[in-house]
Order: C-alpha cells, then sequence, then structure tokens
C-alpha cells in the first residue's frame, strides 16, 4: 500500500520519500512500481517519459529523520497493529516539521488511537486509500476527535492533488464508509458458509453475477489477505460485536494456521496453481 500511495502521488506531480526498515521490501516496492508502470507504457495506457519523471520523484531510503525532515505530509501505511503504529507516529513527529500533517492509512485502527503519541493531535487524521491503490479511485478522510478543520481541509487536497476522489467520514467509526457496508455483507457471506447453506464458489458465483461485484467476497478476502483479513476482524469483534463475527474469526483462523493467506501464497479459499484459480476444502 504504501509503495502504490507513493508511486500515485509521483504520477501527479508530487515529490516523495518512501520509507521503511526492511531495506530488500523496499527496493522490491519499487520494482514493483517499475513494473506497474513498463506494463502500463506497454499498453499505450502511460507515456514513457511521464513513467520516468514519476519514477525519479519516488526517493526511497531507510532514513526516517533525513526522509522526513522537509515533507509536508507523511501518511503511515504499516502492519495493522496499533502498537507499531504509535510508534511510527512517533518517530514521525519527531522528525517532520512542526506544521506537517500525519495520516494513517489503516481501514481499521482510527487516529484517535495513534494522534496521543504525538504533540499534534490536530494535525493528525485517517486517510484510507483502496487496494490496489493505483486503481481504486477513493480515498476516506476520517476525522478524529482531535483533528482540526484545517487538517481535513488539508488531507482534502492532498487526495486530490494525488488523483483520487476524496469523501469525508465526520466521526470515527469501525469500518468507515465502504468497510462497513461491505463488511456486513462479508459477516453474511461467511455465516452462510459456516452453515452450510453454499459453497465458497457458489456465494463468490451469486455475489458476482446478482449483485454485479467484480468478485465475491472470498475472491476478496484471498486478494486482500487472510491473516490481514483476520487481524481486521479480530480487532473488530473485540471492539463491537456483530452477529456473524465468530463464524467468520473462526474460518480464517482455520485457513492461516494451515498457511493458506490468499493470492500471496497461492493458496487461500481458491489455488492459484489452477488456472483458472479452483475452490478449496476448508481445513479441519
Amino acid at each position: 500500500m504504501g509503495a502504490q500511495i507513493a508511486l500515485q502521488a509521483a504520477l501527479h506531480g508530487v515529490d516523495v520519500s518512501l520509507f521503511d526498515v526492511d531495506q530488500p521490501k523496499l527496493q522490491h516496492a519499487i520494482a514493483s512500481n517499475r513494473q506497474w508502470m513498463e506494463r502500463r507504457v506497454e499498453k499505450g495506457k502511460l507515456d514513457s517519459e511521464h513513467a520516468e519523471a514519476a519514477a525519479a520523484r519516488v526517493h526511497p531510503g531507510a532514513d526516517l529523520a533525513a526522509a522526513a525532515g522537509d515533507c509536508a505530509w507523511a501518511i503511515e501505511a504499516v502492519v495493522e497493529d496499533a502498537a507499531v503504529k504509535r510508534q511510527v507516529f512517533a518517530d514521525l513527529d519527531a522528525h517532520l516539521p512542526a506544521s506537517a500533517g500525519i495520516a494513517t492509512n489503516s481501514s481499521n485502527i482510527v487516529v484517535s488511537r495513534l494522534a496521543d503519541a504525538t504533540h499534534r493531535p490536530e494535525l493528525c487524521c485517517n486517510m484510507h486509500f483502496f487496494h490496489p491503490v493505483l486503481v481504486m479511485d477513493l480515498c476516506e478522510v476520517v476525522r478524529g476527535p482531535q483533528t482540526s478543520d484545517e487538517t481535513v481541509r488539508r488531507a482534502l487536497t492532498w487526495s486530490r492533488r494525488m488523483g483520487r476522489t476524496a469523501i469525508v467520514v465526520e466521526r470515527e467509526i469501525d469500518g468507515f464508509i465502504v468497510n462497513r457496508i461491505l463488511g456486513a455483507a462479508s459477516r453474511e457471506a461467511f455465516a452462510l458458509l459456516a452453515d452450510e447453506v453454499a459453497t465458497v464458489e457458489d456465494i463468490d458465483t451469486a455475489t458476482r453475477t446478482g449483485l454485479n461485484w467484480p468478485m465475491g467476497p472470498f475472491e476478496l478476502s484471498d486478494f486482500s489477505g487472510l491473516d490481514t483479513v483476520l487481524g481486521v476482524r479480530r480487532d473488530r469483534m473485540q471492539r463491537e460485536h456483530q452477529p456473524g463475527d465468530e463464524a467468520t474469526v473462526a474460518i480464517l483462523e482455520r485457513l492461516v494456521a494451515s498457511g493458506r493467506l490468499g493470492r500471496k501464497s497461492g493458496r487461500g479459499f481458491y489455488d492459484y496453481s489452477e488456472d483458472p484459480p479452483a475452490p478449496l476444502p476448508l481445513p479441519d
């Protein structure tokens, strides 16, 4: 997510410092972005000179002080772990200019859980981009209880400058807008699976063809990463229990424990070594 947010900004003329503590992952992110642009150029959807200029605007590095020292705005996109994010917010606060805003890309952890790790809670908010950032148009700007009106305005301006449609969620709520609606549908899908009403394949087929979704709920979970989905669903269940949460978490726990993490591991609800991907039975 962080790498694609950086490239999305760079494609729209913004100079970006891309920071990661893991150098191999940072280099992989740069290579992945370049491959994406090369494919777009080959298809005639991106001019080669524009691609090269965008690549030159992304400055990777592992020195946070150097990366953050002259930034006007920071977007954090690390692992969905509040403790880790709080440390990142504190580190950013120590190195950013005093006027710089800090946004978390989290779709699940609201900024009020992070902002008090800084000395600038009024300059903190959520900016939730959607995966894959280079394709999905929306950014949800979420106001925390201490977020200033000016910070919301600046977050909207940055989102739009980066070529994304931006909307405001006026108060913190689990799932924000899109994932709250999607989560309700997904919980029902998992409940149907747990109750053996229908198979993974048939539930996905029904939602694709009956609701015109581009992916069914289990295909989408595989795409997002089942370990990531499990972390979000488990955290949300603990804070805001909804009917169907137990069934969802129980199924995801079985899959993750068996090493089936979705597309990134080659197996999840589907086997991605097959073309088209073949549905798999749930592990015992």
